[in-house]
């Protein structure tokens, strides 16, 4: 049963979502367009670039579908600040640290600043987490696929 007491967001509001990122997916297709792309064992500088925008495009025009088709939208709760603020954070930690203190370090802070922004779950239930999808990057990135990447630091 709907909730009448609550205002629903415009037509418009609700395109625009969905527009907006068809559009990104769009620009970027368009700035990478003469890149070569390479082959899937040959990736070249745009292969990646042409398949995110691509992905943004498909993502896209699935959001705005479901906005047109659900008429019934109504406004959602107010944004959750601790997430957004630890999540960015995790990604800044993850960039500032990967260069100078290698993957393992700057991994393991992003994951366990980007867990923390979960209220419910416990510091031991963060670290072990933290400890196990490290240790899961590391055997991944730098184990099994070999990348030029430090583990901890130069």
């Amino acid at each position: 049963m709907q909730d009448t007491d609550r205002p629903t967001i415009s037509l418009w509001r609700r395109l625009i979502s969905g527009a907006t990122v068809i559009v990104f997916g769009a620009a970027m297709l368009g700035i990478s367009w003469s890149y070569p792309t390479g082959s899937v064992s040959q990736m070249g500088p745009g292969f990646m670039p042409h398949v995110i925008a691509i992905g943004l495009m498909i993502m896209g025009a699935a959001v705005l579908l479901a906005d047109l088709r659900d008429t019934g939208l109504s406004k959602g709760a107010p944004p959750h600040w601790r997430a957004l603020i630890l999540i960015s954070a995790s990604v800044i930690v993850f960039g500032a640290v990967i260069t100078r203190g290698g993957l393992v370090p700057a991994m393991f802070g992003a994951v366990l600043i980007s867990t923390l922004a979960n209220s419910r779950t416990s510091i031991v239930g963060t670290l072990v987490y933290s400890a196990v999808v490290t240790l899961c990057g590391w055997l991944l990135f730098i184990v099994a696929l070999g990348l030029p990447i430090s583990a901890f630091g130069r």
